[in-house]
């Protein structure tokens, strides 16, 4: 931590310190991502995030993704990564020969020029963003990927020296990993775990295969009522159909 303060002002010093402090507060609940949100946004000026966890058993999981820009974007990519895009991603195979205990930093400088035209394409021109720093770490249970972007018109990470030390990977790759171990339902639920309890019971009542009249009928609320919390959740993650909804969920 003292790495991460001795290169920050004394008013973002502070601010870091406040949502550290929040983020422990909130540990496995779902209001640890308010301060986690406002954290990488106003301290380490991210546009977008996304966290990935390779499971020994069951392959690559979605369990966050957020633009600041454009939420529809990060949900479509998200859902294209976890279908087969890790396939060719220069940093997939580092991830999976990690050893439980590491923590690394990869920045984008460091492997894209292993990155193919259409992955170049379709992950960073396409949306539109122009930096990456990643942070791999390996617990007992799996590896968690965790990548912060940054869009047009930002600096990169290396050139205000971000996540050079190891300070900060260390601090993420330790608050994210014990957030989803303390509250391992949020894992199960991936994309679902941001939104509220309603919101996601019909989300999952959707994609067991229910009608909006089932599933108002199985969690005792009106009709009209379960439509709107569909669409509440459907612009929460960005999307606009079942379809989609199944895509995003499809590896949880």
């Amino acid at each position: 931590m003292d790495d991460i303060l001795s290169n920050k002002p004394g008013k973002l010093s502070s601010d870091l310190l406040d949502y550290t402090a929040r983020c422990i507060e909130h540990l496995g609940t779902r209001q640890f991502f308010d301060p986690f949100f406002e954290m990488i946004y106003n301290i380490f000026e991210v546009d977008q995030c996304t966290i990935f966890f390779l499971d020994p058993s069951s392959g690559m999981e979605c369990l966050l993704s957020r633009n600041f820009m454009d939420d529809v974007v990060a949900k479509s990519l998200a859902s294209n990564y976890v279908g087969d895009g890790y396939n060719s991603d220069p940093n997939f195979s580092i991830l999976e020969s990690l050893a439980i205990g590491d923590t690394k930093v990869i920045h984008l400088k460091d492997t894209e020029k292993e990155m193919d035209y259409s992955y170049r394409k379709h992950f960073f021109s396409y949306p539109h963003l122009i930096d990456k720093v990643s942070i791999l770490t390996a617990v007992n249970i799996g590896k968690y990927y965790i990548n912060f972007y940054r869009g047009k018109g930002r600096v990169s990470f290396v050139d205000q020296q971000l996540f050079v030390g190891g300070s900060e990977a260390k601090l993420f790759a330790s608050i994210l990993s014990q957030h989803y171990r303390l509250n391992k339902s949020l894992s199960d639920e991936g994309p679902l775990a941001i939104l509220s309890d309603r919101e996601r019971e019909v989300c999952q009542g959707i994609l067991h295969g229910q009608k909006m009249d089932a599933v108002s009928a199985e969690i005792g609320i009106a009709t009209s009522s379960a439509i709107t919390y569909k669409k509440r959740a459907y612009a929460k993650l960005g999307i606009t159909s079942r379809t989609s909804l199944f895509d995003l969920c499809r590896k949880n």
